[in-house]
């Protein structure tokens, strides 16, 4: 649930990364960490986990229009680790979220998913504690970033953050798209280590949360405009 300061002039938005264990959340975290302008940005905190921390930052995008006329977008970024966690803890995690980037590991070993299994499960108990929380996740923005395409025979790799949202055509994704986005959510291909998909996930979820948001405080369902061109927004 956004929450607005006035005092600061901002409505703060709480996105959520959230998927399997080691899934690639928190070098998306890292990444648009990196690219964001220092004085645009929060500092990165850093909890320690046993197979992948949990990663929080802030940060105010100056290419965002304003609500209202007046109030800057805030955005706090935070993963879910996959198996850290306690259920306690991850609804806790998911208490106010706004938005939600699920990571799925989609890593390929001949020709098959390797984590098929545990991506269907990431999204159930993501489902499951959005229910717990009170959030109708059928209308909640939500993107889902098909990561670890580098590690599927034959992919060939564009160009750093040239990839947009598309219709899944590779059919080795097909099954597990079927089954974890039945209600044909956007998608993204990503390679988070090289920064491929990053920066298109979070415009595309952030896109799809600002027509409610302007809804909310502007009593308006229009859609904002929001920058395309893949390196005008966070400018790094």
């Amino acid at each position: 649930m956004s929450i607005i300061n006035t005092k600061a002039g901002e409505i703060g938005v709480k996105v959520v990364y959230f998927g399997p264990a080691l899934a690639g959340k928190s070098t998306n975290i890292r990444t648009i960490h990196r690219k964001t302008r220092p004085e645009l940005r929060g500092r990165l905190d850093e909890i320690a986990g046993d197979l992948e921390p949990m990663l929080s930052f802030d940060f105010a995008p100056d290419t965002l229009p304003l609500l209202d006329g007046r109030y800057r977008v805030r955005l706090h970024l935070v993963t879910v680790p996959g198996l850290v966690l306690s259920p306690v803890s991850r609804r806790l995690v998911l208490r106010g979220v706004d938005a939600v980037v699920f990571v799925a590991d989609t890593q390929e070993e001949g020709g098959e998913l390797v984590r098929f299994e545990e991506n269907i499960e990431s999204m159930q108990l993501l489902l499951s504690l959005l229910d717990d929380v009170g959030v109708d996740s059928a209308v909640m923005p939500m993107v889902l970033q098909y990561n670890k395409r580098d590690l599927v025979e034959g992919f060939a790799a564009p160009p750093p953050e040239s990839m947009h949202s598309q219709p899944i055509i590779l059919s080795t994704l097909d099954a597990l798209n079927e089954a974890i986005n039945p209600n044909a959510l956007p998608t993204i291909e990503a390679v988070a280590t090289e920064g491929i998909g990053v920066m298109d996930t979070l415009r595309t979820v952030v896109r799809d949360l600002l027509e409610p948001l302007r809804a909310e405080y502007e009593g308006s369902g229009d859609r904002y405009p929001i920058a395309g061109a893949s390196d005008s927004w966070p400018r790094g």
